[in-house]
């Protein structure tokens, strides 16, 4: 049977419709991302039921920073496919964005049970943001595991940040917290991280550490304790759980890891007065009846405990609680204001944080500076003059974080602020230990300005590892700090000719001051004059026997050179000095790898991914190892990884010239938020 003729308007509408989806396509593949949106919506609303077009200009105004206008097309692909992960995962990113955190949490939930589709990128995103709500919904354990799922062979700051706020169970955004605990949730994090990487002693050095600093922050003791607790220190971890029941007297955590504990420790009465102040203190909770259960059971109570049991159950999943307590504690007092009035008051409180900043009344500059970032957290001038009043308040720790934020974003202003603000970085670099970092940043501020004499010595203690403030330096080394700055300059700008007799006359005055061969060692091997370098190496050894530095000078060479078999006791010796150090678990890795113990090689250089995860030549050579040890898609991964650090590391290099003497940084980080300057300009120094 023959159909009748087609109706023409029919036919002028499917043709008009192909026309705009291939336009939309076309503009799409070119770039042109106002144009592609445009041709999307037209398309969309010739054909409502068109999936792959709603899914288009959702995910370009995506792209685009436009997530309110994103979330109607994207409501739409989900209508039209339930079932499509990633379209659930860009609407909870959408909604995240527009502060709609209850629908975000709900979609990016919906997004993680459906799969994380085609891009892992976004699924590494959408897993980030849902557990900073699930932080914020007071699921710290979901949170943290989600987390550590997510980027396990990598935790870039922002992560160690969500990490660490899981760790101090604060159910907050990192937007939301008081810039003031900066400090302590960035230190909590680097815990969180290395209690992730499974190292037992590690982990409690670093607990003990983070105590000495904060033994009166709620919750740390509790985190302590279920170390403890796994590394089977029990009586230890009961003295962590009952400190944390003097900070903590209302929380029943405490109360129940004691109970469970002293079951352990065979000792059922103290087990049953712990859980029944536990559940005193949570009646609602079906961890502290479990706990209740198992002590009425340990005392010869079966029916009680059975009972007990049931109760949990009905209770079961436990409820996520927010503490009021740690709200207010860690809450940003901003951050409670409406927008409207956070964008009303915002040029006030700038005007007055440059006020308060210029007369030196530091402590108001913080306090209006708090309240500005909140409203413009991507403001990096505002950042960096908070860290400058924090650094003359001597809260040198914070003051670190928010210059390091603020150079991160962008800084403003008059050259010689800008130099101010890049100046007290490097010094707190110094004293952190970031020798390398420091001279990066401040060797191109060398030798003009008024601040020159200032640069000079902190980019010599650079050079000599010197972890001190510049006012805690004895002065009778003065001019040998100064002398070492001159040289690290002129190695910066590789003017090698010029450094090389520096060095040898201060080595003729100061033949026995610490890294100072070490220095000289090094740039002798950026030149490939390695039987001086090694020279320089073994006179360091003598100096300073318990620094890795010199073993990892000499198992460089021997490695460049071919000598595996030397490099391996140097390598070795290095990571039994310094077992935290990236770069010696790698030159063990390397050596352990050229001499064909490919199981150790892997092992090592796992360990130095777990340091390093941003260095590209970890990836390299572990995509080399496990490729050795037939595992080709662990290798492949490896090989990727490695491809996109390395582009972004070459893209730097070519930002700031080629600099020989600089050494790897191995950083990276996790940049989700899109950075927007406003025009806020760092003050002038005083």
């Amino acid at each position: 049977m023959f159909s009748g003729p087609a109706d023409p308007a029919q036919g002028s509408a499917q043709l008009s419709f192909e026309n705009v989806v291939k336009s939309a396509a076309a503009a799409r593949e070119a770039g042109k991302t106002g144009e592609a949106i445009r041709d999307y919506q037209r398309a969309v609303e010739i054909r409502q039921d068109w999936e792959e077009g709603w899914w288009y200009l959702g995910t370009l105004q995506y792209d685009a920073d436009r997530f309110a206008d994103a979330i109607p097309a994207l409501k739409k692909v989900v209508q039209l496919d339930p079932a499509q992960g990633a379209a659930w995962n860009f609407l909870g990113l959408c909604e995240f964005e527009t502060l709609d955190y209850g629908n975000s949490l709900q979609h990016l939930q919906k997004g993680q049970e459906l799969g994380i589709g085609d891009d892992p990128e976004i699924s590494r995103v959408a897993r980030y943001h849902l557990a900073l709500l699930l932080n914020r919904n007071g699921e710290f354990e979901k949170a943290s595991a989600m987390l550590l799922s997510a980027f396990a062979n990598q935790a870039p700051t922002q992560v160690k940040v969500a990490l660490g706020l899981s760790l101090l169970r604060v159910p907050l955004l990192p937007q939301e917290v008081d810039p003031s605990q900066d400090a302590l949730v960035q230190a909590a994090g680097e815990t969180a991280s290395t209690l992730a990487q499974g190292d037992a002693a590690r982990t409690l050095d670093s607990f003990e550490s983070l105590l000495k600093k904060y033994p009166e922050a709620p919750y740390l003791h509790y985190a302590f304790g279920i170390a403890l607790a796994f590394a089977a220190r029990n009586d230890e971890a009961i003295l962590q759980q009952q400190e944390e029941v003097r900070i903590s007297p209302e929380s029943a955590l405490p109360y129940t890891e004691i109970s469970l504990l002293e079951l352990r420790l065979h000792h059922p009465q103290e087990a049953l007065g712990a859980a029944q102040r536990a559940i005193q203190l949570a009646p609602e909770s079906s961890a502290a009846h479990r706990a209740l259960a198992q002590s009425l059971q340990a005392l010869g109570q079966p029916e009680k405990g059975e009972q007990e049991l049931r109760i949990a159950e009905t209770f079961a999943p436990e409820k996520p609680v927010r503490d009021a307590r740690i709200v207010q504690m860690y809450s940003h007092a901003a951050a409670v204001l409406p927008t409207p009035a956070r964008g009303a008051a915002s040029e006030d409180q700038w005007n007055l944080a440059m006020l308060s900043y210029s007369a030196g009344h530091y402590p108001e500059a913080i306090v209006a500076l708090k309240a500005y970032v909140s409203g413009n957290p991507n403001n990096g001038t505002a950042w960096a003059v908070m860290g400058l009043s924090e650094y003359e308040v001597k809260d040198y720790t914070n003051a670190w974080i928010h210059l390091q934020r603020g150079q991160d974003l962008g800084l403003s202003g008059s050259p010689e602020s800008v130099q101010l603000a890049r100046l007290r970085l490097a010094i707190l670099l110094n004293r952190n230990s970031e020798f390398e970092q420091a001279t990066e940043l401040l060797a191109p501020e060398a030798g003009s300005g008024p601040r020159a004499r200032e640069i000079q010595f902190v980019l010599g203690m650079a050079l000599l590892h010197i972890p001190l403030l510049p006012d805690q330096v004895e002065a009778s080394k003065g001019e040998l700090v100064r002398t070492a700055g001159d040289i690290a300059a002129l190695l910066q700008s590789s003017k090698y000719d010029k450094a090389f007799p520096k060095f040898q006359d201060l080595l003729r005055q100061y033949p026995a001051t610490p890294f100072l061969h070490y220095a000289y060692g090094t740039a002798l091997a950026a030149l490939s004059q390695y039987d001086d370098a090694e020279s320089q190496f073994r006179r360091e050894l003598q100096i300073s026997p318990a620094s890795e530095l010199p073993y990892t000078g000499l198992a460089s060479i021997a490695l460049k050179t071919r000598r595996a078999t030397d490099a391996l006791p140097s390598a070795q010796r290095a990571v039994q000095l310094a077992p935290d150090s990236a770069e010696a678990h790698y030159l063990l890795g390397r050596s352990c790898l050229e001499l064909g113990r490919v199981e150790k090689a892997v092992q090592e250089l796992e360990t130095a991914r777990k340091l390093a995860p941003g260095s590209p030549e970890v990836h390299f050579n572990l995509a080399k190892a496990y490729a050795r040890a037939n595992l080709p898609e662990k290798a492949e991964q490896e090989r990727a990884v490695f491809a996109h650090l390395n582009a972004l590391a070459e893209q730097q290099r070519s930002q700031r010239g080629n600099q020989s003497y600089s050494g790897s940084h191995d950083q990276s980080d996790f940049t989700v938020p899109r950075v927007e300057l406003n025009s806020a300009q760092m003050p002038e120094p005083h």
